[in-house]
């Protein structure tokens, strides 16, 4: 049975703020030091409410940033996973090129709300991919089995087997079947004209 905290910090409260606030997460997340606080934050608010005895230290809480078949991907590695519904991974997907804080073409107006700023559409609410830890054997002898999950609001998806974890290449073939799920992004899919002869 999952353990209630990183249980709660993966599967509930790091996504809802991902989804609630998308460009101010993204930002705070591509600082390294804001995402180090920030990570921490949640991780024990996700245990707030948990006796001592449960609560589970951050350990190997980690996160990289990565481009996944043109995307902007937040890696987090984190705790080692004790029991089945853990998981070993999260990945947040962003559809959406970063936004240029430079870029001052979008002024607020003078009654507009900061908050305002930070709403986007719902195509740029990023996708949450998690490597679960899953019952059973791995096909490959080394490593853990495994399971490739998504979450998106109230649903949880399971969409393949992910690669074995426990081995040094986990993350790089968690990034590569995320890549191979995606597909290339519209922009980048090639042109193809149909000449009548």
């Amino acid at each position: 049975m999952a353990r209630p905290h990183p249980y709660h910090f993966a599967y509930t409260m790091l996504p809802q703020l991902v989804w609630r606030r998308p460009a101010a997460v993204r930002r705070e997340l591509n600082d390294p030091l804001l995402a180090r606080e920030l990570l921490l934050y949640i991780w024990d608010k996700a245990a707030e409410s948990l006796p001592p005895r449960e609560r589970v230290p951050p350990r190997g809480l980690h996160l990289s940033w990565h481009r996944v078949a043109g995307r902007a991907t937040a890696l987090l590695q984190l705790p080692s996973p004790q029991a089945t519904g853990e998981a070993h991974l999260a990945a947040i997907v962003y559809e959406q090129a970063e936004v240029d804080p430079n870029d001052h073409s979008r002024i607020p107006d003078e009654d507009e709300d900061d908050d305002d700023l930070d709403t986007e559409p719902d195509d740029a609410v990023p996708r949450y991919f998690l490597l679960e830890a899953a019952l059973g054997r791995s096909p490959d002898e080394a490593g853990t089995p495994t399971m490739l999950g998504e979450l998106r609001a109230e649903h949880h998806h399971h969409h393949a087997a992910g690669p074995p974890a426990g081995r040094p290449d986990t993350a790089g073939r968690f990034l590569q079947a995320l890549a191979d799920l995606l597909g290339p992004l519209p922009d980048d899919v090639p042109f193809m004209r149909v000449v009548r002869g």
